[in-house]
């Protein structure tokens, strides 16, 4: 089997754009896909994805070209025998940038491999290891009083964690942590993510806050490449410090560890290196009992992706689920992609588990039909 083809397809975002509170300042975002098809000489397509929070579009069309000239590299070679592949697409990205093409490119030849096989991806990669859920990212700017209403709708699915955004100060953070968790259902749990706005010495104060009032995670509270500064919170309060949403690679994982700088890992598919990447934080956390929090934001094929790398790892037993929206019945619907035409195959389950698609590969298929009617190139 060889490659013959790697076709980007970039999308309008499905959810339009969501203002969201992010760190310091409310700015507007968007879930706009790039969906990268690897063409064989035998028929299979591959699918990946990554996305881009730019409402213009304009970062989310050059993603698109430098997956476009990555995939020049792979022309001719065959798509399953992928880590061969990350690792000589490694070398021109390293050098020259698009760890967003590699990553697309790295969940397609994923599918391929597992389509090929009759597989699943997740039974590539060892098979699963136990139950999986999914906590509720609700990332919709609001006051405290209307989360505290809307943490009840998250419980009553089954949500084991809500998280919401800090870093607008340490007094306002202040405010918003003991308001909300003083007041959540009994059994849903609080994390709070705070985009690497803060200081050390400003996210250990707010740390201190989260650690009284025993959240489940403190995310991103410095910069990513502070690796002592983390480790330091990590050290110095009780909630657990997460981040690597942030990260290229597996690499950084050696000095994270090293420095015991974070109890939770959390790879963003889309842009750490795909499912190869990302299966490898997996491998090298677990022995030093640190979990796999998956950073899954974002369309439904990355989603898959995720989902598949979460469900074969003992590190891992959660993952991220965006709620884009509070005007829907049911917060465990799938929303954000549909132009896959079996989006609703990905589900959060009444009790908040949530399993990968169990057709061959990712197990998504495209709409083609409604691709064209998001199509932006």
């Amino acid at each position: 089997m060889q490659i013959e083809q790697v076709e980007p397809v970039v999308l309008e975002s499905a959810i339009g754009t969501v203002s969201m509170p992010g760190g310091k300042s409310a700015f507007d975002a968007t879930v706009t896909p790039v969906v990268v098809k690897v063409h064989t000489d035998e028929g299979i397509v591959g699918l990946g994805e990554t996305y881009l929070d730019d409402p213009s579009g304009h970062k989310a069309l050059t993603a698109a070209k430098g997956m476009e000239a990555l995939g020049h590299e792979l022309e001719g070679k065959d798509p399953r025998d992928v880590v061969a592949r990350w690792h000589e697409l490694y070398v021109h990205v390293k050098r020259e940038g698009s760890f967003r093409a590699l990553s697309a490119i790295d969940e397609a030849l994923w599918d391929i491999k597992g389509k090929a096989s009759g597989k699943p991806v997740y039974e590539l990669l060892g098979g699963r290891v136990g139950e999986l859920k999914a906590y509720a990212t609700f990332p919709l700017s609001k006051p405290a009083d209307q989360l505290i209403e809307d943490a009840g709708w998250l419980a009553d699915k089954g949500f084991p964690t809500m998280k919401i955004v800090a870093g607008h100060g340490i007094d306002n953070d202040t405010e918003k942590i003991t308001t909300v968790a003083e007041n959540l259902p009994d059994g849903l749990g609080l994390a709070i993510d705070s985009n690497t706005t803060y200081t050390v010495q400003d996210a250990m104060r707010v740390g201190e806050v989260a650690s009284e009032h025993g959240l489940e995670w403190f995310e991103e509270p410095v910069s990513h490449t502070n690796v002592q500064g983390m480790a330091q919170l990590n050290r110095d309060l009780s909630v657990p410090i997460s981040a690597y949403q942030n990260n290229l690679a597996h690499y950084p994982a050696v000095d994270l560890l090293e420095a015991n700088a974070l109890e939770i890992y959390q790879p963003a598919l889309d842009f750490v290196g795909g499912i190869t990447a990302a299966d490898r934080v997996a491998t090298m956390i677990e022995p030093y009992d640190k979990k796999l929090v998956p950073h899954a934001f974002g369309p439904a094929i990355n989603y898959s992706a995720s989902l598949h790398v979460a469900a074969a790892s003992p590190a891992c037993s959660l993952i991220e689920f965006g709620v884009y929206s509070d005007e829907i019945d049911d917060p465990g619907e799938y929303i954000a992609s549909p132009y896959v035409a079996n989006q609703t195959d990905i589900y959060v389950q009444d009790g908040g588990t949530i399993e990968p698609p169990n057709e061959p590969g990712l197990g998504l298929e495209l709409d083609d039909e409604v691709v064209e009617e998001y199509r932006l190139n």
